[in-house]
Order: structure tokens, then C-alpha cells, then sequence
């Protein structure tokens, strides 16, 4: 798929420039000179004015708005045969005069003057003049003409005007201004840089628009140098716009044919105010401050949801703007729309370059009748956005819709990025119904809450396989996980979210059909706004995938649900028995799951195999929520666990002494142990996952998240490393993984110990999701923000001051414990001062408790932006101090990763330093070598190729040691003090790699002791580049896609 960015740039002929094969006047609006200048022409190609084409029949009307749309008079489909016709004409009929030519073209009795104006129109924009190579040229021929027009001598207005009046149909050249790409959005109209000619022509009663060159050509890639891209779609980009005057492309628009006048004003206007053909002409002024706008704006019905958008400079209030267009409903559907966002280099008063990642400060909604974009600026300046559409039923080019600039005079407080940012944009759109998703309770992008609860329910047409994410902006993924729930019943499919805490969540949502394997496309996506929390809300129990009913996994296993087919179960006298078929070489086991400590205690799952019949006997006594996870694995490979099937049950318990039993005002047994959760980033595709030391017959569930993936029984292995126990998991793909850690109990049921979120993304992309990151981006100015004030202090549930002392204490403590569940540092340090002052008791366990794991949780952060900023020194301190805070064992992973990392630091830091520390004779013996030893020039040559030099520059040695001479910045051993693996592409690593196959390490030492130490550091370069990505790490997110 291309990606049309393009801006047609009108070249117009200078003064002294011919016309047409004759010398056409360059007064275009004298329409008596245009007719002698053509009737020469016709005289000069044929001899004699006695042949000429039939003239006027009578003088046009002057200029006047036409009485009829285009839409009205020209339907592309009647034309076809014209058309047809238009792309017949010969290559000798070039060579020959124009009079030819026309006659080819427009001699057809039967035809009307729309129709000749078509074929002349067609076979103009049909030929690509600047692609044409011209090596002679007849004089008085079209292809002459086609050359003065390559040569800027010429131009298309007036090729096309000779033309239809040789046709005798009435035509003249407008000249003025057009916003083409010399066109810079915002500034003031320069009719000297933005000079252009038009024509308008009289046919089918009434005079039409038609710009041919606009209509054929194209200038793609023009730009100013004054932009960064700083977010396209949602990826983060980092890329500085240098000055480039871009190539003429050719593409036949149809938009610049018989063009109604009120949408070609805002990209032509004219120095005749007559020739705006308006019945209420616009000025100067108003051309210039008109949002630019291009014509698939129109083609796509668009429309200004507001009058300020109109104008092309936008102001923001407070940091924020919101820019909407309302779209037809009837074709929504098939549309689709991108953006990208530019920031001006020169906002801050000066010529540095700015680099800012915006990735998730822009919120776009395309639903049944409108596309939104919401804007939020955490930095003042002046910002560009270009709005890009797609009708999928005519193409899968994304051409611009329309351009504004945008003053952000102050930063918005306390601004956070969005949770996420989608490109598919927010709301359900054309791929929500096409996957088979009706939406029935929520047609936005945004879905309120007061207290946290929602329910989003769709209409199905059909059985699909459905995955929900939930992600919020500080609260890690795998935390996040328990927290939502989906399910699928009776037609329609439900999902369930009981939020944490106040502030934004994305929902994204996963369909394909039931028998797809792979990953899922993302279908449509919510932005939840949590306004307060319900206090008594806790996160669902714990669910394998957070899917309720049957996985995909059942039936390529062999597993039946024999008496409980659907997901959700009301035990009304708190006992149950399950059942289910399996195939004879499984065995199935359960986990059963509370939130609340005393039912955990009372609760039992016994798990019997009765001929083949598998039967879950379930005893509930004490009312309440819980959950079973159903696992099947294979008796010759009992490591690893499949689901099959996943319930939520709602017991009424059994006994006086147990209903009701649940309080949540108790200390000490209101919740049950928390399941350890970990988020973790990783480009590697391997990972070693520390198993928890208590879990002492572990087995594990690893699927990757969003899809359906068939079952494997070699992703995962057990293994013992430094007298640890270690999962090691296989990452086939990029993509966001989970693993389970259970540990089998007595009676052969599991216990979940310990679940991991593992995002496996390119290098580059590692930390595009951390906060902090984030925040320390865009406050700009290269001061560095602590974590702890890196973004703004969450806004905790007020205790209310009336209640009793003893009663704001348990609030406190509650609201303490949500913290460390959601592993929150912010939220945390809030709710443990709030519950410190209400503490007597310093010694309180819930207070030392949860000072430990701030303190892991403080840890942890400055590890992950060590490993962002991959500095030495910051990643040793931030190792000793993880080790240290590691009580529970917890940061074993996060360890793990950063001291994997610190090793591959140092030991570039090491190879940079060998090279750098070499003596200058030992280089100058390198220089010295009229013929080098064997090993010596490819092994330079590899360093070159690294450093960005072309392979054709380094194969003579004397160009090598040319390169070796340099000095100040331009010197080698400089560029090497700077190297950075990131700035190099796998394919030059491989051809780096290729260049010193022949040789070994020892072979080049033997040849010269320096020219060994560039080989070790080579070939150290582009083992990094190769684990890596180099600049591969970000090349998909470079790029719109579809």
C-alpha cells in the first residue's frame, strides 16, 4: 500500500514563454487573442483554414456560478467509451500537427461538447509528460509542445485551452494563485511563488473548472525543513524534516475535472474575482486563512463539525482542541482515516531541533457519522496535522484530507498521555461489523463511569473467538488483567470491567472467527473514563485468559464440557459437579479461585475420573464470586498445562453461619493471597522466567494473548540454573505473551503462583509505554524528571471525616492494600501517608508491609529507566539497589533482564574503549601498508561499512586510508567514540558480516595486532545489531498503515 503525502505544485510558463505549437497569447483571459492564436495554429498544422473544425456558434455567456453540480452533468460511467477512446491514440499522431490530433480525438457527430471536452481531458492527463522521453520532436507537434512543457516553457492550462478551441468549444486560462505545494499552511498567499493557471471551460450550458495538470501530477515528498514528525498514528516517531523540493509524479485526478467552484476556491484563486464563479465571491483574506483542504475531504462527504475548523490556524484552550468532521453514515464503513502530527522545530525561539514523542496525546474516534480527533499538548508550541482518508472501496491509498496548524499557547496541567493509542482509533467502526460485532449498548469511543462498573454488550451474528485488554497509563498489563472479563451468550457477547481506581483505561477488543488460527486483529476500542470507584469493588477472580466458556483449545484437544457448556454458573445451594469428556492420553486438572480469604478456606474442588467422565465436585458454603479454570495437559508431558475451559460462579453458600459471611471491614482474612504479576519488556526471543521458591512441583500455561495459537508442547521447558528453578519460554513472534506458574496441590488440583505478562517487541520500541519515559520526554529542556514526580499524584477516594477514627483507619488500610495490588508507586505513597497519620501503632504489619514494597516497587522503576537510558553507571546503582529492596523475591526477572543488559553495555563500552585506547603508531602502521597483509582491508572495510561509508568507497586501500586520515569531527576513531548499533540496518551488518567470513580473529592478529582489535569490534557491533534490530528496531512504526 502507498501513502499519497503529495502536493501538486503548478509550474506556470514566464513571460516570454510560447504557447502551444503557435505562440498562444500569454494574456490567458483574452479570449480574441486565444482564438487567433489558434486558428494560427490550425493554419501552421494543416495549411489551410478551410479544413479548420467547425467554429463558436455564437459568443459564450460572460462568466456566471453554473446552474447545475457536477454530479448532475457527468457520471465517470456514462464516459467510458470516450474514455476508451481518449487512451487509443497513436504515437504517430504526436509527431504529427495538433489539428490531427484534435480531429482524432473529437470528430464524432453524435458526440455533445461534454464529450469532446472528456476525450481532450482524458488524453491529456493519460500521458505522463515528465516521464516522457523525448529525442525528437517535430516542430508544431503535441510532442514538441510536450517538451517546452518539461522545460517549464509551456504549461498544461494552455495546451488544454489551444486545444478545445480548435474543437470550437469555448475555453480560457485563468491565472491566479493555488495552494500547491509551494504552499507553505498558515503563512500569507505570495502570488509570485504560488502563481498558477486553470481553465475554465463552457460546455453543457455553463462554464466549467478544469485543471489538468492538477489532475495529472503530482509533487511528492516536498518539504520545508520547519517540521519534526512526532507522532503518526499513534507511533512515536523521531524524524527531522530536511528541506527537500520533492518529484513530479504522474496520477489521473478526477477531482480537477468540471470541479464545482466552492470546492476548488479554497485551492484556486483566481485574480479575476469574476472567475471564481460564485454567487458570493470570497476574498483574498479568506482564501488565505481557509483550513487546507484537499479533494478527498469532498470525495468522502466531509464536512466542518464546526465553523472555527474552517480556518486553517487552530488555538488550543487550556492545552487542549478538539477537531471534528462529520461523514456520511451510509458509506462510514469502508472509510478509514490516519493522521500524523508535526511540531515546529523553531516553536521554542530557537534553531534546535525539537524532539518530543506525542504518541498518546491524540484521541481519534471514527464512528457511524463522524471522525474526531481530541488533542492534548503536556508542551507549549506550534504544531502541524495532516488528516489522510481511505475508501476502501475505491483504493488502498491514503491521500491528504486537510491541514491545520496548531498554537498551543500554554501546556495542559497535569496532562497525561492517553492509555493507548490505537491507529484503528476508538469507537466500533467498519471492522467491528464486518468481524460480526454489533454494538448495543455503546456506539462512541468514550463510555463514562461513576464507580468503575461497566458493561459493553454487542449483537453477534455468529460464534467468533473474542480478547479483551485492558490498559491504563501507570498500572502495569498483568495486573490490569483481573479486572475484566468477556463472555459470549444467547447471541450477543458481554464484557465486564470492574476499574480500580479514577482515570482513563483503554479497552481493546480482539475478533477472528472461530476456526482462524493466529492473532486476532484488533476490532474496536474504547477510551473508559472513571470518574470514582465503588469501595467494595473487587477485581474477578482469577481467569486464565479473562475468557469465560469454551477455549479454542477444547476441541483441538479432545475436551467436552458435558453439563455446563456456557461460562457463567449461579450455584444456588453452593454445591456443583462439572463435567467433561477427554480424550484417553489427557488428564484433567482445575484451579478454584476467591477474592476472599474465608471462602478460600472453606471452598474445595475434588477432581475424580469415572470411565472416562471427568467430574469437578465443587463445594461452595460460603456465598460469594469464585472461579474454575479447567486444564488439560498430556500424561507423557505433565509440565505443561493447557485451558480448556474457564467459569465464573456465583455460589448463595449453604448454613446460616456462611451466608453473607464476606466483611469488608475485616483486618486481617478479608483478602486472600495476592498472585504475584509481573509486566515484562523483552526484544529477546527466549526469556528465563524465575520459578517462586515455594512452588514446589511447578507446572505452567503460557499462551499468547489476542490470539489463537495451536497447541505446543515445546515452548516451555523447565530447567535448574545457580541452584534456582527457571522456566524458559520460547517467543516465536513479536507480540504480547502470559505465563502462568502453578503448583500442583494435594488431589491433584493447581495453584496459580505467579502470572507474567510478556511483551516481546522490537529494541527500539522497548520503552515506548513507559510512563516515565514518556513524562521525561516531553518536559522537554533536558531536565530530568524523578519517577516520582514524573506525572501527576492520583486522586484517592475521600475517607469521610464524620466516621469514626477507627473506620477512616480501615479505609485508610483498604485503600493502602488496593495500592500494592496494583503495584501503583503514586498511588501507594498517598494512601501509606494518609494511613500512616491514622496509625498509632508504628509496628502495624499492614504499615511495614507495604513501606517493603514501595520500596520494591521504587526499585523496579529506576531499573526499567536505567535500561531505557542504557547508561553504565545508572544501571550498576540501579542493580545494587534492586537487590537490595528484593524481599520477596520479586524483582528476580527485572534483575535479571537489566543485568543481561549491563553485560552487553559493558562489553561494547569495553570494545569501544580497546579501540580508542589503541597507540597512534599502531594505526599508523595500519596507513603504512602499500599492499595490507591478508585480513587487514576487509576488516576495515567492515568498520567503514558500519560507520555508514558505501561498500564502493572502501575497494581500493588507498581509499581506506584516506578514510583512516581524516580528522575533527569527520575522524574514524571519533565516529567510533559515537557509534551507536541502533544506527545501523541488519542488511549492513550482514554485508559487514560476509566481508570478514574468510577470516578469523587469530588469522588478522597474526597480520597486525591493531587490525585484530577493529575485528573484535566489528564483529562485537554486529552480534548487537543482529540480537537487536539495529534500525529495523523502529522501521514499521515509520509508516502509515492500513
Amino acid at each position: 500500500m502507498g501513502v499519497n503525502v503529495s502536493k501538486e505544485q503548478n509550474r506556470p510558463p514566464s513571460k516570454s514563454s510560447p504557447s502551444p505549437a503557435s505562440s498562444l497569447s500569454n494574456q490567458p483571459d483574452d479570449n480574441n487573442q486565444n482564438q487567433n492564436d489558434t486558428n494560427n495554429i490550425k493554419k501552421q498544422a494543416n495549411g489551410s483554414a478551410s479544413k479548420d473544425p467547425k467554429q463558436y456558434s455564437k459568443a459564450p455567456p460572460p462568466p456566471r456560478p453554473p446552474g447545475k453540480l457536477k454530479d448532475e452533468i457527468f457520471k465517470v460511467e456514462d464516459y467510458k467509451e470516450v474514455d476508451e477512446h481518449a487512451l487509443s491514440v497513436r504515437p504517430r499522431l504526436l509527431k504529427g500537427t495538433f489539428l490531427e490530433l484534435v480531429q482524432f480525438l473529437t470528430d464524432k457527430p453524435e458526440w455533445d461538447d461534454l464529450s469532446k471536452v472528456r476525450c481532450l481531458f482524458m488524453w491529456m492527463t493519460s500521458v505522463d509528460v515528465y516521464s516522457f522521453d523525448i529525442d525528437e520532436a517535430p516542430s508544431q507537434s503535441p510532442l514538441e509542445y510536450f517538451r517546452k512543457i518539461q522545460a517549464n516553457t509551456g504549461n498544461h492550462a494552455h495546451l488544454f485551452s489551444g486545444l478545445c478551441q480548435m474543437a470550437g468549444i469555448p475555453c480560457t486560462i485563468i491565472s491566479g494563485m493555488n495552494k500547491s505545494a509551494a504552499y507553505e499552511v498558515g503563512k500569507p498567499a505570495n502570488r509570485k511563488t504560488m502563481g498558477a493557471q486553470w481553465n475554465a471551460v463552457y460546455c453543457a450550458g455553463d462554464w466549467r473548472f478544469v485543471d489538468a495538470f492538477w489532475a495529472s501530477a503530482c509533487v511528492v515528498g516536498r518539504k520545508t525543513g520547519e517540521w519534526s514528525l512526532v507522532d503518526s498514528d499513534g507511533n512515536p516517531m523521531d524524524e527531522e524534516e530536511e528541506e527537500d523540493e520533492g518529484e513530479t509524479q504522474h496520477r489521473i485526478n478526477e477531482f480537477y475535472f468540471l470541479t464545482d467552484p466552492d470546492k476548488l476556491i479554497w485551492t484556486h484563486f483566481p485574480d479575476e474575482k469574476k472567475w471564481q464563479l460564485l454567487p458570493k465571491p470570497v476574498s483574498q483574506k479568506d482564501f488565505e486563512d481557509h483550513c487546507y483542504i484537499r479533494e478527498r475531504f469532498y470525495i468522502m462527504g466531509m464536512n466542518f463539525k464546526e465553523e472555527a475548523l474552517r480556518k486553517c490556524l487552530l488555538k488550543t484552550q487550556h492545552g487542549e482542541r478538539d477537531v471534528k468532521f462529520t461523514i456520511p453514515a451510509e458509506n462510514s464503513c469502508n472509510y478509514r482515516f490516519k493522521y500524523m502530527l508535526y511540531q515546529s522545530r523553531t516553536c521554542k525561539g530557537s534553531e534546535d531541533n525539537v524532539k518530543v514523542f506525542l504518541d498518546r496525546f491524540v484521541f481519534f474516534e471514527h464512528t457511524s457519522d463522524y471522525v474526531h480527533f481530541e488533542l492534548r499538548f503536556p508542551i507549549k508550541g506550534d504544531f502541524k496535522m495532516d488528516i489522510y482518508g481511505l475508501d476502501l472501496n475505491e483504493s488502498d491509498t491514503f491521500d491528504l484530507c486537510c491541514t491545520y496548524i496548531i498554537h498551543c499557547p500554554e501546556a495542559k496541567k497535569n496532562c497525561m498521555p492517553f492509555p493507548d493509542c490505537p491507529p484503528l482509533g476508538w469507537g466500533p467502526i467498519g471492522d467491528t461489523k464486518n468481524v460480526g460485532l454489533k454494538p448495543k449498548t455503546h456506539n462512541k469511543g468514550i463510555v463514562e463511569s461513576k464507580d468503575g462498573k461497566v458493561e459493553i454488550r454487542f449483537k453477534t451474528e455468529k460464534e467468533i473467538q473474542l480478547h479483551q485488554t485492558l490498559k491504563h497509563s501507570v498500572i502495569d498489563d498483568a495486573t490490569l488483567s483481573n479486572y475484566s472479563v468477556s463472555r459470549q451468550e444467547n447471541g450477543e457477547a458481554v464484557v465486564n470491567l470492574r476499574l480500580p481506581q479514577k482515570g482513563e483505561y483503554a479497552l481493546k477488543l480482539f475478533a477472528q472467527d472461530n476456526d482462524n488460527e493466529g492473532e486476532a486483529p484488533n476490532v474496536c476500542n474504547y477510551l473508559i473514563r472513571v470518574d470514582g470507584t465503588d469501595p467494595q469493588s473487587q477485581p474477578f477472580p482469577n481467569m486464565t485468559k479473562g475468557n469465560m466458556g469454551k477455549s479454542h483449545l477444547a476441541d483441538k484437544l479432545g475436551v467436552k464440557a458435558l453439563t455446563h457448556p456456557s461460562g457463567m454458573i449461579d450455584a444456588e445451594t453452593g454445591k456443583l459437579a462439572i463435567k467433561f469428556s477427554a480424550k484417553k492420553n489427557l488428564e484433567l486438572v482445575c484451579e478454584l479461585h476467591c477474592h476472599d480469604a474465608g471462602a478460600t478456606k472453606q471452598c474445595s474442588a475434588m477432581t475424580r475420573d469415572e470411565k472416562g467422565e471427568w467430574i469437578f465436585d465443587l463445594d461452595l458454603p460460603q456465598s460469594g464470586e469464585y472461579s474454575l479454570n479447567v486444564f488439560a495437559r498430556e500424561k507423557k508431558d505433565a509440565s505443561r498445562i493447557y485451558d480448556v475451559h474457564t467459569y465464573l460462579i456465583k455460589s448463595a453458600g449453604y448454613g446460616e453461619q456462611f451466608k453473607g459471611k464476606a466483611d469488608d471491614n475485616s483486618e486481617d482474612g478479608d483478602q486472600a493471597e495476592t498472585i504475584a504479576t509481573e509486566t515484562v519488556d523483552t526484544s529477546d526471543k527466549v526469556v528465563m522466567i524465575p520459578v517462586p521458591p515455594d512452588c514446589e512441583k511447578a507446572v505452567a500455561a503460557v499462551h499468547r494473548k489476542n490470539a489463537n495459537d495451536p497447541p505446543g508442547t515445546d515452548q516451555i521447558k523447565f530447567i535448574k540454573q545457580d541452584d534456582s528453578s527457571m522456566v524458559k519460554v520460547d517467543l516465536p513472534d513479536y507480540g504480547e505473551y502470559v505465563l502462568n506458574l502453578y503448583n500442583v496441590e494435594k488431589g491433584g488440583n493447581v495453584k496459580n503462583v505467579a502470572k507474567y505478562q510478556i511483551n516481546r517487541k522490537p529494541a527500539g520500541e522497548l520503552y515506548d509505554d513507559n510512563i516515565n519515559y514518556i513524562m521525561d520526554n516531553v518536559m522537554g529542556d533536558g531536565s530530568q524528571v524523578t519517577s516520582a514526580d514524573s506525572t501527576p499524584s492520583p486522586e484517592l477516594d475521600k475517607i469521610d471525616p464524620k466516621k469514626s477514627e477507627e473506620e477512616r483507619r480501615k479505609a485508610a488500610r483498604k485503600q493502602v492494600q488496593k495500592a500494592i495490588d496494583l503495584k501503583d508507586v503514586r498511588q501507594l505513597q498517598v494512601a501509606l501517608a494518609r494511613y500512616d497519620a491514622l496509625q498509632t501503632n508504628k509496628d502495624d504489619e499492614m504499615l511495614k508491609k507495604a513501606q517493603k514494597v514501595l520500596q520494591v516497587l521504587k526499585a523496579k522503576s529506576e531499573l526499567t529507566e536505567a535500561c531505557q537510558k542504557r547508561k553504565l553507571p545508572a544501571l550498576e546503582e540501579a542493580l545494587r539497589n534492586a537487590k537490595a529492596a528484593n524481599f520477596d523475591r520479586s524483582l528476580d526477572l527485572p534483575i535479571a533482564i537489566a543485568t543481561r543488559l549491563r553485560d552487553r553495555i559493558a562489553k561494547m563500552e569495553k570494545l569501544r574503549h580497546e579501540v580508542l585506547s589503541m597507540e597512534q603508531k599502531t594505526i599508523s602502521e595500519i596507513k603504512s601498508y602499500s599492499k595490507p597483509p591478508d585480513g587487514i582491508h576487509p576488516t576495515l572495510t567492515a568498520t567503514f561499512l558500519l560507520l555508514g561509508v558505501q561498500m564502493k568507497e572502501l575497494k581500493e586501500w588507498k581509499s581506506v586510508i584516506v578514510l583512516m586520515g581524516k580528522t575533527g569531527k569527520d575522524s574514524f576513531m571519533r565516529q567510533i567514540s559515537y557509534f551507536d548499533p541502533k544506527s545501523v540496518s541488519p542488511k549492513t551488518a550482514a554485508r559487514a558480516k560476509k566481508v570478514l567470513n574468510k577470516f578469523t580473529r587469530d588469522q588478522v592478529r597474526q597480520s597486525s595486532a591493531g587490525a585484530a582489535t577493529f575485528y573484535i569490534w566489528v564483529t562485537g557491533m554486529i552480534e548487537e545489531i543482529e540480537s537487536h534490530g539495529g534500525t529495523e528496531a523502529q522501521s514499521d512504526s515509520n509508516r502509515l498503515r492500513l
